[in-house]
């Protein structure tokens, strides 16, 4: 009986070596968001297509591009058996679209306007949190669009801009865009 405890000792004692001496501690690549910028698209033509104002075109034809910049602040990859991972070192915690003008009657100027929108890569949509806690705070990427899920009650010029809050206080936002938002 003896014997046999001692072998599961030593059995259990060399497993926690191996297993504590593999391992391997990884660590995230850390960048932050420096700018965001949008440009008004047509859906027609993967998103690629011009928007005109002048065209008075119905609000879902609208695909705004987003583009973020994100430069690195900190580049870890320490070991080929871990993956490279991509954190916001400022992490964004509020992400609003901005008008001066009332989209309608619950959504009045000022008033964020992502709430009614959806996110997309081309392939897949995302709701709003998804899209900040998943693109904007962990990950590379920098090129998205959002596409109204309602439509304004009247035909309106818009000047849209993106806010952006972070973590430490701190604000960016977008430059303005005109953008007729017709129902």
């Amino acid at each position: 009986m003896f014997k046999k405890s001692l072998v599961n000792t030593l059995g259990v004692g060399l497993s926690l070596l191996l297993v504590s001496s593999c391992e391997t501690t990884c660590k995230d690549t850390l960048y932050e968001l420096t700018e965001v910028s949008m440009v008004p698209r047509t859906s027609a033509g993967s998103g690629n297509s011009i928007w005109y104002n002048d065209d008075a075109l119905p609000i879902d034809r609208l695909i705004v591009n987003i583009k973020m910049v994100k430069p690195v602040q900190v580049l870890f990859n320490p070991s080929p058996d871990c993956p490279v991972v991509y954190k916001n070192n400022n992490p964004v915690i509020s992400f609003e679209l901005i008008s001066n003008e009332d989209f309608n009657v619950d959504y009045p100027a000022g008033k964020d306007l992502f709430e009614i929108a959806t996110f997309s890569n081309l392939t897949q949509s995302f709701a709003k949190k998804e899209f900040v806690d998943n693109y904007v705070n962990e990950s590379n990427f920098g090129t998205f669009y959002f596409t109204f899920t309602e439509s304004p009650e009247i035909a309106e010029m818009h000047s849209l801009k993106i806010r952006a809050r972070f973590q430490d206080g701190s604000t960016i936002q977008s430059s303005i865009i005109p953008v007729l938002l017709t129902p």
